[in-house]
């Protein structure tokens, strides 16, 4: 990786995670290199003008202001490839439709050997899903990622039967994906299988309580790899 493309990787991933700190060592690990050379990589920024700032204690590291960018970078051939790929892996999830717009963008921007690869099937990566079931599971689930994020409570019609949650997770497992929402009115952690979901309505509430220690004692049970940024 050129120096360029590590100074733009160091700043998108700061931006990510903004305003919380990342360490040296996280970076480093993150981008291959050595924490010395992240520390250069972070005065170089701070003496070009970006706004990067270190944090005290336990927890510190550097962080930056969360609406600085730096200009457009393009992505190589094989990150657009890869990029490309990963997003097509989550069609029929509830990832759906903010994926396939991703792709788009994607390779409308990358190089046309690239384009043409993926337009061509010339990428051995597949779904096993059903076209058809997949893409009808996905409009139905696509409010879901959003409605996590805002914690806005959701009416849902699961197996004949509606139901009001506050979504908290969502979770994929034995080739299916699961809202891990906590159930009104009786309160307590449940999950939905997605192929049982019939219809999602926000209902324009949003709550507080993310009732975290119940949701972690119930996730405990599962051998999971938790995908933070």
């Amino acid at each position: 990786m050129k120096r360029s493309e590590r100074l733009h990787a160091v700043v998108d991933h700061l931006r990510a995670r903004a305003p919380r700190p990342v360490s040296t060592v996280r970076l480093a690990t993150e981008l291959g290199v050595s924490r010395r050379t992240i520390e250069r990589d972070l005065a170089a920024l701070r003496e070009a003008g970006v706004p990067v700032y270190g944090v005290d204690g336990r927890a510190g590291g550097y962080s930056i202001l969360a609406d600085y960018s730096l200009p457009p970078l393009h992505l190589r051939a094989d990150e657009a490839l890869a990029a490309a790929v990963a997003l097509g892996l989550l069609r029929g999830s509830p990832f759906d439709g903010a994926a396939r717009r991703a792709r788009d963008r994607i390779l409308a921007g990358a190089p046309e050997p690239v384009r043409a690869a993926v337009s061509g099937g010339a990428v051995p990566v597949v779904s096993a899903a059903s076209p058809g079931a997949a893409y009808a599971a996905a409009t139905t689930l696509d409010l879901l990622p959003g409605a996590v994020a805002a914690r806005q409570v959701l009416r849902l019609r699961y197996r004949g039967e509606e139901r009001e949650v506050e979504p908290l997770r969502l979770l994929r497992g034995d080739g299916h994906w699961y809202l891990v929402a906590w159930a009104r009115p009786g309160g307590g952690v449940r999950g939905f299988r997605d192929d049982r979901i019939e219809s999602v309505e926000p209902t324009g509430e949003r709550f507080v309580d993310l009732h975290r220690a119940a949701v972690d004692a119930d996730l405990a049970r599962w051998d999971l790899a938790p995908l933070t940024p």
